[in-house]
Order: C-alpha cells, then structure tokens, then sequence
C-alpha cells in the first residue's frame, strides 16, 4: 500500500475574517495532529505539497468568464455584476487570495488525482478539498471552484470508473448535475435532507439519474437528528453492496465532518465514531481511494475526526487491545482521545427518524438496486 497525505502551508494563510464561517485551517489542524501522533511516519506515507491547478485545469469545468471574474475577485475587488455569478454574497465573499486558495485546492485534488492514476498511490487525502456546491459559472455555498468535478472529469479521461461517495452533511448538489446521466460515475450521497438544509432544491431520493445514468445516483436524505445507529444502518445497507456490483477503478470519497451533532450549521446528531466507521466502510470498497475533506464548521471536530479518518485509512488506529499504548482507552491522551463520547438521543426522535430512514431504503432497494442487479 502506498499512502498519501496532501498539505500545503499556505492554505491557512489565507483569511477573510474572523466572522467567516469556513475554516482555512482545516489541513494544518490534521497535519498536526496527524504528525504529532506518528500517523505520517511510516514508510508506505508521504506527504505531498500540492502545486496550483492551471487555467487548462480549470476550463475542464468551468467557463472562462468565471475564471476571469475570479481573478478580478482575487484582488478584492468587487463589482455588483459579480453577484449574478455567485460572488460577494455571504457565503462566497470577494476577498484578496480567494482565487489563489481555491486554485491551490483543486491542484491538491488533481495531485492526488495523478498519484492515483498513475499508480504512485492507492489512497490520497486532501483535508482541503471536496467543493461539490461551485457550478461551471458561479460560486455557491463556499465554494468556488468544484475540484471534485475536475479531478473525477480527469479520472473519466483515463476511462475509469468511480464511484462517488459523499457523507458531507449537505447535498452534492453541482456533482450530481455535472454526470447524472453518466454510467461510469455512480454517485451515493448520505446528507441532511433538503427539507431542512441547504442547497434546499435537490438529493432526494427520487433523483436516480437519467439516460444512460438511470440508476447511477442514489441520494439518502437524513431526517434531521439522525444519529449514530440510523445512519450506520442506512450506509451498511447501500454501499457495500453498490460498491460489489458496480466494481469501480477509484473510489472519491467527500467526508464532510459537518454531520457531528456539535457542528453549528446542521441538524445531524452524529458522533464521529459513525463518522469513523463510516470511512472504514468506504475504504474497504475501494480499490484506490481519493478522500477530500469539504465541510465542517468547528475546528475540534475538524481535527479529530480527519485524523482518525486518516489513521482509519492506513489501518492505524489502535486495536482494542492495544490502545493502552495510544494513552489509554476510552479517553486518555492518544488517538482514543480523539473519539467522541457517545451521543444519546431521546427515543421518540429515534423512531421517527428510524421510520423515516427505513422508509427512504425501501424506495432505494426496489427503485434502484434491480437496474444494478444488487439481490437483497
């Protein structure tokens, strides 16, 4: 096994203020906590420094307009024609270094991307990386360029096929339009439902592709306040079996850590132990693995959680019987430290978010699992 973590120091320079809920730091948090912990030192690891992606990168799906207006932007300079293209809203203001920072990301993507392809690596993270809102010509959501749609047109390009796996609390809403009618990217998104989250219009469980893609894009709505044991019921049930009969090249995984019942911007009660078994799952499935970061709105958790993620990834984290040697278990000062405590939600909200989780996979099992020939 070949392993890569992919981290640039120039990610956490870039600011726009204190109020700005997205968090640059994110990649040096895990780096940190990752090194401090061994988690890089090993001799199938390294790290790798990412260089920009070019403008050709960038036209794979974007306009040229909008990578001209992202320009100007990165200079922070602002114009109210810009607000037709997304820019200098709330959520995706004008701010000097923006372009510089979202270019840098997608080339964390496509380096990853490359290793992958060319068999460098079989499993590449970026912390960095995983904004599936950005459109051909417009920021949304606090993304401005979709490097996930460029590294997966990239991997296309080289006639692969990928599965696409995001459990990022919203809907990847700009993903699942660019290749909803493409067989070879089949898509499962675990998020909050667009009942009561953003992007409010789309991931619901209807939405299974057309075309050629019929059957290719499976969306699993959450009620909010799912917890740990619905939505571990719900991702044992889809993806292992998707996984054995669509027989993906790569699997690109988004692993969102905005689902934790801490993080202010959702409504999921998730712990970061569902979290965690959740990327064994997707890691087990995969035959080379592209793990990109996205959303999280609470540096802790940021933390924590792609570190155990990353240990996950490499199998590093302790057995039960050896955790004593990472600090002891439960709570004590190594990775078993990193885990959440147990999160216990009422049993009314229980069933009704159970009922509710049930009902969505009956739709799937007999909508889509005959187009790909799963038997349950």
């Amino acid at each position: 096994m070949k392993s890569v973590f992919i981290h640039s120091d120039e990610f956490a320079k870039f600011k726009v203020s204190k109020d700005w809920p997205w968090l640059t730091e994110r990649s040096e948090v895990t780096y940190k906590r990752c090194k401090a912990l061994e988690l890089l030192d090993r001799e199938w690891i390294k790290v790798v420094k990412p260089k920009s992606a070019t403008t050709e990168d960038l036209y794979t799906y974007h306009t040229e307009e909008y990578i001209e207006l992202l320009k100007q932007a990165d200079q922070g300079i602002f114009e109210e024609s810009m607000l037709r293209y997304g820019l200098g809203t709330l959520e995706c203001p004008v701010a000097k270094g923006v372009f510089a920072y979202h270019r840098l990301a997608a080339g964390a993507t496509l380096a990853g991307t490359d290793l992958l392809l060319q068999s460098e690596a079989d499993i590449a993270f970026s912390p960095t990386g995983g904004f599936h809102h950005a459109g051909p010509d417009f920021a949304s959501g606090f993304c401005y360029i979709n490097d996930v749609n460029i590294g997966l047109k990239k991997m296309l390009s080289r006639g692969k096929r990928i599965l696409y796996v995001d459990i990022d609390a919203h809907h990847g809403d700009l993903v699942q339009e660019a290749f909803y009618d493409d067989p070879n990217v089949l898509k499962i998104s675990f998020h909050e439902s667009g009942k009561t989250l953003f992007p409010w219009k789309t991931g619901f469980e209807t939405e299974i592709g057309k075309g050629k893609g019929k059957g290719y894009n499976i969306n699993f709505p959450l009620p909010e306040n799912t917890g740990d044991d619905e939505f571990l019921w719900a991702f044992e049930r889809i993806l292992p079996p998707v996984a054995e009969a669509f027989k993906p090249d790569i699997i690109c995984a988004v692993i969102g850590v905005d689902i934790i019942f801490s993080d202010p911007m959702t409504h999921l009660q998730l712990t970061n132990n569902a979290f965690t078994k959740a990327v064994k799952m997707i890691n087990h499935a995969a035959p080379k693995l592209l793990a990109l970061g996205s959303g999280g709105y609470v540096l802790d958790n940021i933390e924590r959680s792609w570190t155990l993620a990353w240990a996950a990834m490499n199998d590093l984290e302790p057995k039960e019987e050896d955790a004593v040697t990472f600090g002891g278990m439960f709570w004590g000062d190594g990775l078993s430290s990193l885990v959440d405590r147990p999160y216990f939600l009422p049993d009314d909200i229980r069933k009704k978010t159970t009922k509710e989780v049930k009902r969505i996979y009956r739709y799937i099992k007999k909508t889509i699992f005959p187009i790909l020939g799963i038997r349950v």
